[in-house]
């Protein structure tokens, strides 16, 4: 894939039923109303659609400059959107100063077999380097926190320790110590590894 094609699905049905022209809907509105950066790609490896944050990360240019990294690019897509047997597939590579990771997943081969959709794998872009965006009013009616740990999960989310939180807050760190307690029995995890790992799963607010 020499270069990334953005298109919008065309509305002609060309004849397909209802049933099919909703599991098309479907794949397109998981990318369409999507927060993370992702792409609808076709069997040819090229983009039907892609979302807000796939652009701000690859822009329209193409997936990478680098012939090595582009085979393994055009490679990881191809495996996605195989006729025959396809899986899913990752791939790590640069883009500018940023390391990204392309993960490429095909919709399920019941449905492309029986119904040939426009989109037959969904492409996810991760940057490692980039923290998820808190979603604090989202955290306080899943888990019911208080205004004090929401402002704790919201700088561990951060990347603070509970001492710079503490700091940050001017408090003692045992205080948020207790208010970390509750938060963790709020949300069912134990470690603040996993409250991070969760919190970041719910999206931007």
């Amino acid at each position: 894939m020499t270069e990334t094609k953005v298109a919008t699905i065309a509305g002609d049905a060309g004849g397909r039923d209802g049933a099919e022209q909703a599991r098309d809907a479907y794949w397109q509105g998981q990318v369409d109303h999507s927060d993370d950066a992702m792409a609808l790609i076709d069997r040819d490896g090229r983009t039907l659609s892609t979302t807000a944050a796939f652009n701000a990360l690859l822009g329209a240019a193409p997936w990478s400059g680098a012939p090595g990294e582009q085979a393994r690019i055009d490679a990881a897509i191809a495996r996605a959107t195989a006729r025959v047997a396809p899986a899913a597939a990752a791939v790590r590579f640069r883009r500018g100063g940023d390391t990204l990771i392309l993960i490429v997943r095909p919709i399920p081969w019941a449905t492309r077999l029986l119904h040939a959709p426009a989109g037959v794998a969904v492409a996810t872009l991760l940057a490692p380097n980039c923290r998820p965006a808190p979603a604090p009013q989202l955290w306080q009616e899943a888990f019911d926190l208080t205004p004090a740990e929401t402002t704790l999960a919201t700088l561990l989310m951060a990347g603070h320790s509970l001492e710079s939180a503490a700091a940050a807050r001017d408090c003692r760190p045992a205080t948020l110590r207790v208010h970390l307690r509750h938060i963790f029995g709020k949300t069912g995890v134990s470690r603040q590894s996993e409250l991070v790992a969760l919190l970041g799963r719910m999206g931007r607010g």
